[in-house]
């Protein structure tokens, strides 16, 4: 036993195996750390990932190493690896896993060829035939890919092997498959929340007359890449119907309406996009017509030093060239004119043709009513959203009247409400968004917000990094002292957020018993390999092999299953990813928010399922290990 009495042979393994132990609680202890760190997100300190990222690293980097100069460069590698092969291939099993690689060919050819189900401009039975070939196609990869892993592994591995590995395949690839469509929803409603919402929006509970110098201090900052004023209200939208073309009573809509500056609105929000994805004809954000003056007003004396010494963009003499322009504007406006949100009775027309400002009613079929009809300038233009458009059966060139509903509290007052022309329709992609959201010239809800003044409710920042919103959001807080308040996108909708990351992370915690139960699967399996091979051991220990060695036989041979099973497991998941992706599988938006399920692949998780099931299969290693180096040679030998 090369120095080794038999009393010291099970102490000596003991040892070892105690360091790989405490190698390998540290790993897992780390990349916990380190999951826990990027699950708290942004309120996390700094240093914690770094640190539990460094942790887990050495402990991985100290055992591979271990593993490779040790156990896989000696005769325990050849040893372990004829335990749990197969001797002898069947040639079988080569023609059923060619047979197998032929459907999956088939499959994904069909599947590309008939593209995306969202394209299909066929009848509505000729869809059908699509959706079931597609569907058909789908199942038939899929399952041909599972058996021709499962042919693959069961021609290389004995049976013990195979239903060891099967079981580790069928949980890492439900995690790979679970992962990737939970990290699809977090990260795909983080673009569509974005696109609609700035990174971060600065906003004052009065408002901000200072809002054009602080426009220009903002778009200074580090990361800051677009900076654009909004104001938003909620108010009712209703539609006129002149032409009588809407059928029954379509009922006013609650919207949240937000006035955009067409110059700087698109830099930091999608809406060209927006509009391409919704709008038959080119409608781009100069679409957005106004007919209002403001009423100049004088900046805050008492500014925050970081804006008092910025000087304002119009010029020194700004006020009164603005202050000359607005009484020029209400000396020449008509008698009643000076409000443009009016307060006359709410009376619908009559039913006589197009109504005043809008097109001709449509000619080509086309959804818009672009006729030959005069347009009224001194109505303004509005975007809406695709499902308000088809709530309300709206229309290019329709006509609607927003109105406030907060003179409704006033019994001595009538509502104001002011005429809009729908000039496009957008599609954010969320359903939430799409149904509520109005978008108007700035100006115009500058008017009825601030009573023709000129301020504006905040103004919105988009950064080169997204996630870097909490830091600059920061910066703006110290530098401005309060009486401001900033709100990072990550706040906007953090239950939703949240609510995600905690069914995501509960999910994998559920699917990660799948992989413990492979573990005990290989636990079990190397179990009875210990037992039943109690000969072939005792002969290697007689023969002057340590317990160590013993141990790390079976080490390779656990190992072996996991590696194999993980790959396998990860190749499989990746496949069912893509046919997800192929497939397009649509969803409920009035339940998901979103019309098809998203699917994202993040490398570092992929590397962090290889690295859990490695960890789990090591660990059950360790029992069968133990249990042939404490073997006695004598015990083995003794009835054979």
């Amino acid at each position: 036993m090369r120095g080794t009495t038999l009393e010291e042979a099970p102490r000596s393994a003991a040892h070892e195996h105690g360091g790989l132990l405490v190698l390998w609680f540290v790993a897992m202890a780390g990349l916990v750390g380190a999951l826990a760190s990027l699950t708290w997100g942004a309120n996390a300190p700094a240093p914690l990932l770094g640190v539990f990222l460094a942790l887990a690293g050495l402990a991985l980097g100290a055992l591979v190493l271990r593993m490779v100069v040790v156990g896989y460069t000696g005769y325990e590698r050849a040893v372990g690896l004829r335990i749990i092969l197969r001797q002898g291939g069947e040639r079988a099993y080569l023609r059923w896993i060619l047979f197998c690689g032929a459907l999956v060919l088939g499959g994904v050819l069909a599947l590309v060829a008939l593209g995306d189900p969202g394209t299909s401009t066929a009848a509505a039975s000729a869809t059908n035939m699509e959706n079931a070939i597609r569907l058909s196609a789908l199942v038939v990869v899929a399952v041909s890919t599972f058996a021709g892993l499962l042919l693959v592994i069961a021609r290389y591995f004995s049976v013990f092997g195979t239903t060891s590995i099967v079981c580790t395949v069928i949980g890492v690839a439900a995690l790979v498959v679970v992962q990737s469509v939970g990290t699809g929803f977090l990260h795909e409603f983080e673009r569509r929340v974005t696109g609609v919402y700035a990174h971060i929006n600065v906003t004052r509970v009065y408002g901000l007359s200072e809002y054009r110098r602080f426009e220009r201090w903002l778009r200074g900052l580090p990361g800051v890449t677009g900076a654009s004023p909004f104001v938003y209200y909620v108010m009712a939208m209703a539609p006129e119907d002149q032409d009588g073309r809407r059928e029954g009573h379509v009922r006013p809509a609650t919207v949240l309406v937000k006035g955009i500056d067409p110059a700087t609105g698109p830099e930091v929000i999608d809406i060209e996009a927006h509009l391409r994805r919704a709008s038959a004809a080119g409608v781009s954000p100069a679409a957005l017509k106004h007919s209002v003056t403001l009423r100049p007003v004088l900046d805050r004396p008492d500014l925050p030093a970081v804006l008092a010494d910025i000087e304002d963009p119009r010029g020194a003499d700004w006020f009164e060239r603005a202050q000359a322009e607005w009484d020029a504007s209400r000396a020449a406006a008509p008698p009643g004119a000076e409000d443009p949100w009016g307060d006359d009775a709410w009376i619908d027309p009559p039913p006589s043709g197009p109504p005043p400002g809008s097109l001709q009613d449509d000619a080509d079929g086309d959804g818009d009513r672009d006729g030959a009809g005069v347009e009224d300038p001194a109505i303004p233009t509005m975007f809406v959203g695709k499902y308000l458009a088809e709530r309300l059966q709206l229309r290019r060139g329709d006509v609607v009247r927003l109105v406030d509903p907060g003179g409704a509290f006033d019994m001595t007052a009538p509502p104001r409400f002011r005429k809009f022309r729908v000039e496009g329709v957008f599609e954010a992609g969320f359903q939430e968004y799409d149904e509520r959201l109005v978008y108007v010239h700035i100006r115009e809800l500058q008017a009825f917000r601030f009573r023709d003044s000129d301020m504006v409710s905040g103004v919105d920042l988009r950064l080169s990094n997204p996630n870097d919103a909490p830091e600059v959001g920061a910066l703006i807080r110290d530098e401005l002292r309060g009486g401001y308040q900033v709100l990072e996108w990550q706040e906007l909708n953090r239950t939703l957020f949240s609510s995600i990351r905690q069914q995501k992370n509960v999910i994998t915690i559920v699917l990660s018993l799948v992989i413990f139960v492979a573990g005990f699967n290989v636990l079990s399996a190397l179990w009875t390999m210990v037992v039943r091979r109690t000969p072939e051991v005792a002969i290697l220990m007689s023969m002057g092999g340590t317990p160590a060695q013993i141990a790390r036989v079976f080490q390779v041979t656990g190992m072996t299953i996991g590696l194999a099973g993980a790959v396998a497991g990860i190749a499989f998941g990746l496949v069912l990813c893509w046919l997800v992706q192929l497939y397009g599988y649509t969803l409920d938006p009035q339940v998901y928010f979103i019309e098809s399920l998203p699917v994202e692949v993040s490398p570092l998780q992929i590397l962090l399922i290889l690295v859990l099931a490695l960890a789990i299969c090591f660990v059950a290693t360790i029992p069968p290990a133990l249990r042939a180096a404490w073997q006695r040679p004598v015990d083995g030998l003794r009835y054979e």
